[in-house]
């Protein structure tokens, strides 16, 4: 299962069904509070965060010192105005994808690095 993490509906909207149409299980979630709810029962291959949910880096440092996700790949994303990719890294994303691709194939291409071949995420 792969968490996509943002405030903004337009954009779960969009990247829930891209990442379902290349056939991982995908669930949308709008903040940070509900990630750190369901990191205590669920075990999730990838985390996408929208840096500019409010909480986003606080969040990472949550999902880092949870036991159950310390190791989970995060994949950060922005508008390219917010020039966050060091930060993210820093804070301790795997990876940090500019948004503003309409395509977004960048961030496929590191949904596909990190969360490994479909098969794989298929978690019950």
């Amino acid at each position: 299962m792969i968490w996509v993490v943002s405030d903004h509906q337009e954009t779960r909207d969009a990247l829930v069904p891209l990442i379902a149409a290349i056939q991982y299980q995908v669930a949308a979630i709008d903040c940070g509070d509900e990630v750190v709810k369901r990191l205590r029962f669920q075990i999730t291959s990838l985390i996408i965060v929208d840096c500019g949910l409010p909480d986003s880096f606080h969040l990472i440092a949550k999902i880092r010192s949870h036991p159950r996700s310390a190791t989970t790949p995060i994949v950060m994303f922005s508008t390219d105005s917010q020039n966050l990719k060091e930060k993210a890294l820093l804070r301790g994303a795997d990876a940090y994808v500019p948004k503003g691709s309409l395509d977004w194939a960048e961030l496929l291409d590191e949904v596909r690095r990190f969360a490994g071949p479909p098969s794989s995420t298929h978690e019950a």
